[in-house]
């Protein structure tokens, strides 16, 4: 009978293993089901991430650093979550981002992207694309290009270029009374994440290649989804989005998830990082729970097997002992 117990015990191992295994090689092959929705796999990614407690270590992380928009975002993302959050964090964010403060803080951020062309918010964005359409931003940027130039510095070709086309972005924009201006705002957003460093040099490089290229349609969908992204989601969030995107179907995600996800977006970037955008670590996971699947669905059907078998065989035992009745 130890046989019998043995095989049972393996059996009832396994069956509590697919416990586990089936429901995590469920969620990995829904994430990979969802690869093409940035919502439904930002949603997914957060399942179980989003706890009330790491909400809340992120609103009052925020609020220490006086970050009142990426707090508003964690408790916009939590009320869509239906995650809690007490009355006191939701007090003192709104006090971070009462009127006279955001007054202060959205003109200050106003007149720094009107003179610089960064922005890290709407109001930033709002005065780099101010600057941007009285084509005092783009003269501004080319005039830096070549200073550096005179002084022998290197020279940001990747901003000469998305200066030159603002200019022609800015006449376009003004001779169809502002129809062109998503366009417009993304090539300020372009600019921007190029100076805060989150635009990298394979992004770069392939919009370089499309301009000389003369992919115009390409690059105006791509620059149409960042400023589509800026405008839904804010700069902050787009910035942090670009640190992760390559080419026009990562900024088309992103336009994608500003466009569902709005203020929540700089939250959920945040909290996910690239998985907000990506499957990548979801296609080894999925390959994992699908080996350690298939392991367990062999393991049930060996343990079963062999327990019928040692089930059975005193009764082959018993067969073969009785003795064999000739005739006559």
């Amino acid at each position: 009978m130890y046989r019998f117990f043995a095989a049972a015990g393996f059996l009832l191992a396994f069956a509590g293993a697919a416990h586990w295994v089936v429901p995590a090689g469920r969620h990995a092959f829904a994430l990979v089901s969802a690869q093409d929705d940035a919502a439904r796999l930002a949603d997914l990614q957060l399942d179980g991430v989003l706890t009330p407690e790491r909400t809340a270590v992120e609103i009052d992380a925020a609020l220490e650093e006086n970050d009142g928009e990426l707090a508003a975002s964690f408790i916009e993302l939590a009320d869509a979550r239906g995650v809690p959050v007490t009355a006191e964090r939701r007090a003192r964010v709104a006090l971070a981002n009462a009127p006279g403060a955001s007054f202060a803080r959205g003109a200050g951020s106003f007149g720094h992207g009107f003179l610089t062309g960064q922005g890290e918010d709407l109001a930033g964005l709002a005065g780099a694309t101010a600057g941007d359409l009285t084509v005092w931003g783009d003269v501004r940027d080319l005039g830096r290009q070549a200073a550096n130039w005179a002084r022998g510095e290197p020279v940001d070709h990747f901003m000469v270029n998305l200066a030159g086309i603002g200019i022609v972005a800015t006449g376009a924009t003004y001779a169809a009374f502002g129809a062109p201006l998503t366009f417009r705002a993304g090539i300020s957003v372009l600019k921007g994440a190029r100076r805060a460093g989150v635009v990298g040099g394979r992004f770069a490089g392939n919009i370089t290649a499309a301009l000389r290229g003369g992919s115009k349609a390409q690059l105006a969908a791509l620059v149409g989804d960042l400023g589509t992204a800026g405008s839904k989601a804010g700069t902050r969030a787009t910035f942090a989005g670009l640190r992760h995107v390559d080419d026009a179907a990562g900024a088309a995600r992103l336009s994608a998830l500003a466009q569902a996800k709005g203020g929540k977006t700089l939250a959920i970037f945040k909290t996910l990082g690239r998985g907000a955008l990506f499957v990548t670590e979801a296609m080894a996971k999925l390959a994992f729970w699908v080996m350690a699947g298939v392991l367990n669905l062999f393991g049930l059907i060996a343990s079963f097997n062999a327990m019928v078998v040692a089930m059975l065989r005193p009764m082959w035992k018993i067969r073969r002992r009785r003795p064999l009745l000739l005739p006559g």
